[in-house]
């Protein structure tokens, strides 16, 4: 699932035209964005979040993105999207953060 939503953000991605190109690489088990793009860091974090945002409207992931570093015109980033911390259901173990005593 993950995978499906990591092509589709990089699809929308590849639709925007101050984004010349973008790839992912993968270090130390994290996955990196290179971006080759005019925009400002700033700028281009921002528009990052929101196609991710819109990516994931409708599930319960969060977006993260963290700005590294920039050559002239590539920016790299740390981007992923986030299972929630927080438990989902109620196991039946009578848990002290079962889901089910959450205030809504």
């Amino acid at each position: 699932m993950l995978d499906e939503l990591y092509e589709q953000f990089i699809g929308m991605l590849q639709k925007q035209s101050d984004i010349h190109s973008c790839t992912w690489r993968f270090f130390a088990g994290q996955r990196f964005l290179y971006v080759d793009s005019p925009l400002p860091a700033g700028t281009l974090a921002r528009m990052l979040l929101e196609a991710g945002l819109t990516v994931t409207a409708t599930t319960k992931l969060k977006v993260e993105c963290i700005y590294v570093r920039s050559v002239e015109r590539t920016h790299v980033l740390r981007f992923r999207f986030q299972v929630p911390n927080e438990k989902q259901f109620c196991c039946g173990n009578l848990c002290e953060d079962c889901f089910l005593l959450r205030n809504r």
